[in-house]
C-alpha cells in the first residue's frame, strides 16, 4: 500500500494547539499524549486515507470526516498523492457552524 504525503494546513494546526492548550489547564501530561496521538492520527490517514466519510449534509467540498473516540475529528481531503488536513476539531464545536 502506498503513503500519501501528508500536509497539515496552518489551520489545522492551529486547532490542535487549541485542543492541547485547553488540556494542559488541568493535565499537561493529558495535553503532551494528546498532541502526539493526533499527529499520530494525521499521519495514519495516510496509510489509510479512504477511513473517513464525507458528510454531504455539511460540506460539497471533497471533504473527509474521521472521528476518534467521539471526541476529536479529523477533517481532510486527498488531491492526487497528498492528503491535506483541514481541520482538527473538538466534538465539543459546533461544526455545523464551522461548515
Amino acid at each position: 500500500m502506498n503513503k500519501l504525503k501528508l500536509v497539515i494546513t496552518d489551520t489545522a494546526k492551529d486547532d490542535i494547539t487549541a485542543i492541547v492548550d485547553y488540556i494542559a489547564n488541568d493535565n499537561i501530561n493529558a495535553a503532551k499524549n494528546t498532541a502526539m496521538y493526533l499527529y499520530k492520527i494525521c499521519n495514519d490517514l495516510t496509510i489509510f486515507p479512504n477511513i473517513g466519510i464525507t458528510r454531504i449534509d455539511l460540506t460539497n467540498e471533497n471533504l473527509k470526516f474521521f472521528v476518534i473516540k467521539k471526541r476529536y475529528i479529523i477533517v481532510y481531503k486527498i488531491e492526487g498523492k497528498i492528503l491535506y488536513i483541514s481541520r482538527v476539531l473538538s466534538g465539543y464545536q459546533d461544526i455545523c457552524f464551522l461548515f
